[in-house]
């Protein structure tokens, strides 16, 4: 190994080490038989893009489970395999590296309607916290009320600490100072690019189909519906990463 991959190897012997950077293995998918890395971004296609590979993989679910796509040891991770491996396959030209991201502003709504406008159960303690910080009424003795996007959004903001991977930034998830994508694909052309990616990896007919399905969508809803100048000011300070790497703008909440 050359300097730099030597750095790279120690670097993700010490991922191994803690357990807990989700991106190396949650998140990741990776094939020393199909020749790709992929790293998925919670609610940016993640389960279409977990359902193809793994399909491709042999591993995939059946489409009515597509959530086990998510589950621990669900399909090849970039920590499934020993780190000299892991060092080629992330300098290697041989191996085609992709992920896809989403305008941060689209993101974040499409995240609280997945998790906090929804009785997700997962997302209980965080519901209760927001209903408390904000003051919403009682019924039969507790809380209640739907989650605005707002009070979603400016309790978050406001407790970093509470954050999970659907809301922190894209540029951490993709590791992007360590991993040299070939390509970092939009989700606004999603539908176009994904099934591009399968051919130029030379994907069966049957993986580039599951790729055209549509796996735990929400409902489509204009951004000026829920953001106003002030909010977007705050999101845009947060993830200002995420807009600057990606090349989103600042106003484009007013556009979509």
């Amino acid at each position: 190994m050359d300097m730099d991959e030597l750095v790279l190897a120690r670097y993700i012997e010490a991922v191994r080490a803690e357990g807990r950077h989700t991106s190396w293995d949650y998140h990741s998918r990776a094939s020393l038989a199909h020749r790709y890395v992929a790293m998925t971004v919670p609610k940016v296609a993640c389960t279409t893009i977990k359902m193809a590979l793994q399909t491709w993989e042999g591993c995939g679910p059946e489409p009515d489970r597509w959530g086990d796509v998510h589950a621990g040891g669900a399909g090849p991770t970039l920590l499934a395999y020993p780190t000299a491996q892991i060092v080629e396959m992330l300098r290697s030209p041989a191996y085609l590296r992709f992920s896809f991201v989403r305008n941060p502003y689209g993101r974040l709504v499409s995240a609280w309607k997945s998790k906090l406008a929804r009785d997700d159960p997962q997302y209980d303690q965080l519901r209760a916290s927001i209903r408390e910080a904000c003051d919403y009424p009682f019924a039969n003795g507790q809380r209640a009320g739907p989650i605005a996007f707002r009070d979603a959004v400016e309790c978050l903001l406001d407790n970093p600490a509470a954050f999970d991977d659907h809301w922190n930034r894209q540029v951490d998830l993709l590791v992007a100072d360590v991993i040299d994508y070939h390509i970092v694909g939009r989700f606004e052309r999603f539908g176009q690019d994904f099934p591009a990616i399968l051919r130029r990896l030379r994907a069966p007919a049957e993986v580039i189909d599951v790729a055209s399905q549509v796996y735990n969508p929400t409902r489509p809803m204009a951004l000026a519906a829920v953001y106003d100048p002030a909010l977007a000011r705050r999101v845009y300070g947060h993830y200002l990463a995420d807009f600057e790497t990606f090349g989103y703008r600042q106003d484009s909440w007013r556009l979509e």
